[in-house]
């Protein structure tokens, strides 16, 4: 034990240390102050078990050094030492928890016989300290232990029923075969300010909880099953079934509320009927899917419906070569922009799910996979940010498009040699198969795997003349070689060649070929 001494009169204080036989009364050690600030030093510095202190000292007395002890909560008893047998001291000092109260002249017997009390108390509260942390430490142990079994069992262990009402058996939780559940599994989302750590996020999360569901007579167990991830158990404290949904819904919503404004951060409650404890593994899956589809991280309390599936056409899709043609004729930030229109418009569709992203990131990686030998995807796909972005990539379409992004960032692909020349051929030739159709901008652009606006900008530049007029000087090419050939009526020539209505039909003729078409056919008759 250390006690520390504390009289402004340096010769009281220097009776005390040598006059008490300190050993009898189970002290080792023995410190001095003359005064309050001294005495503050030396406790902020060193463990003190016993303060032997005068009330009065000038500056700051005994009880204002006892005061702020308290308020530091220092475990420290205090003996004090006063000539002045005050009535208002001693109250003040019981009142601030003094173990003893002496008036001066204390013989040191007296005062040794008090410091041996302290120590007896010092030691005792020691003692009880301790077995309060054993007992913590066994109650947490026994929380660990059963959350290992539980998440064995509610995650797919071969572990029987009979095992799990064992366990809680023994730890004396009165769950039975015939008791009715219900689960429900916390995701937290997202953080708005400094994260909590693991444990304390795990005992707000508990505490609050168990507060809010003890109000319906429930008992709650909370299981943490991954690092985002919880599983509330609510069992009913009489055996009788869990609540009902709406007034389970009312109390998750105040749950949400409560972790948006106190803890700064986002989740989404995932809820499942009440259900028998055999079958809490089987639901637990289902609502770890519900999870894992909240591709948009989308907050609230959402309860479990059997999901409907989507149609096959919006599991796969068909925009692979349009993009891999943007990429090989050097438009990056194009195709960037065209995936996450694409992701985007599945968002709002509501096609996007886990599985869907799982199979749109694995067949966006196959199409870079197969571009031209040159590009740097392997060295790309090695570096430890895009390592660690590819890995959440498929749980999130936040972190989709953050992985994707710096994907094309990084990413450099060579233009295919004489790419250009290859995409003008390719429109020409698709327009000269359709002459006799009306021809769309977006149907060229599907045809070749071009976005309808780069294709415009493309041919422009390629060609030296718009999309639109390089179509209607071919189709009046064709309509002219029918007119001066063939004896056909006009209005059948324009149909021939994609035009619906005579009278438009006459007036692109005009414009091009520099007569109206029946003076054509006039002029071909003339002729001849």
């Amino acid at each position: 034990m250390i006690v520390l001494v504390v009289d402004d009169q340096i010769n009281v204080v220097n009776g005390i240390v040598s006059g008490v036989d300190w050993a009898s009364a189970g002290v080792s050690k023995v410190l001095h102050a003359y005064n309050a600030t001294m005495a503050r030093d030396v406790l902020e510095n060193q463990p003190v078990d016993i303060l032997l202190s005068d009330i009065e000292m000038p500056v700051e007395d005994g009880l204002s050094l006892l005061r702020w002890i308290r308020n530091k909560e220092l475990p420290v008893e205090c003996i004090f030492l006063t000539a002045h047998a005050d009535f208002i001291y001693a109250a003040e000092a019981l009142k601030l928890g003094s173990f003893d109260y002496l008036l001066q002249p204390a013989r040191y017997e007296e005062i040794c016989g008090a410091v041996r009390r302290a120590v007896k108390k010092v030691r005792q509260n020691l003692q009880e300290q301790q077995i309060y942390s054993y007992g913590k430490a066994a109650y947490r142990n026994r929380d660990l232990f059963l959350q290992g079994i539980l998440k064995d069992w509610l995650t797919g262990a071969s572990l029987q029923l009979r095992e799990i009402l064992k366990c809680f058996g023994d730890l004396k939780i009165p769950v039975k075969e015939e008791s009715h559940v219900r689960i429900a599994m916390v995701h937290l989302l997202r953080w708005h300010d400094e994260p909590w750590d693991a444990s304390s996020l795990y005992t707000a999360m508990e505490n609050i909880s168990a507060e809010l569901f003890d109000q319906l007579g429930q008992r709650l167990f909370l299981l943490r099953l991954e690092k985002t991830s919880y599983l509330l158990l609510l069992f009913s404290k009489t055996l009788q079934n869990p609540p009902g949904d709406t007034i389970l819904e009312a109390q998750l919503v105040r749950l949400f509320e409560t972790f948006r404004y106190h803890l700064h951060c986002d989740i989404a409650c995932y809820v499942g009927a009440s259900i028998l404890l055999k079958d809490a593994p089987e639901l637990t899956q289902r609502l770890k899917k519900m999870q894992l589809d909240n591709i948009s991280r989308q907050g609230g309390v959402f309860f479990y419906k059997q999901p409907e599936p989507l149609p096959p056409d919006l599991t796969r899709t068909d925009k692979l070569p349009y993009w891999k043609n943007l990429l090989l004729n050097g438009c990056s930030k194009m195709a960037e922009d065209e995936v996450c229109c694409y992701l985007y418009q599945a968002e709002a569709s509501g096609a996007l799910n886990h599985e869907f992203l799982e199979q749109f990131f694995g067949d966006f990686i196959q199409m870079l996979s197969k571009l031209p030998r040159g590009n740097n995807l392997r060295d790309v796909l090695a570096q430890p940010e895009i390592q660690t972005a590819f890995s959440h990539a498929s749980e999130s379409l936040e972190d989709t498009l953050i992985c994707m992004q710096e994907i094309f960032r990084q990413l450099q692909i060579p233009k295919e040699e004489g790419s250009e020349k290859g995409q003008m051929a390719r429109i020409v030739e698709y327009i000269q198969d359709h002459l006799c159709d009306e021809i769309r901008r977006s149907d060229i652009a599907d045809a070749v795997y071009l976005n309808p606006d780069y294709l415009s900008r493309f041919f422009r530049k390629e060609s030296g003349m718009s999309l639109k007029e390089y179509i209607l000087s071919e189709k009046m090419k064709i309509a002219q070689a029918i007119l001066c050939s063939t004896s056909l009526p006009v209005a059948v020539v324009a149909a021939r060649v994609g035009f619906e209505n005579y009278s438009y039909f006459s007036q692109v003729y005009k414009k091009i070929i520099g007569v109206a078409p029946s003076a054509e056919r006039g002029k071909h008759a003339d002729s001849e």
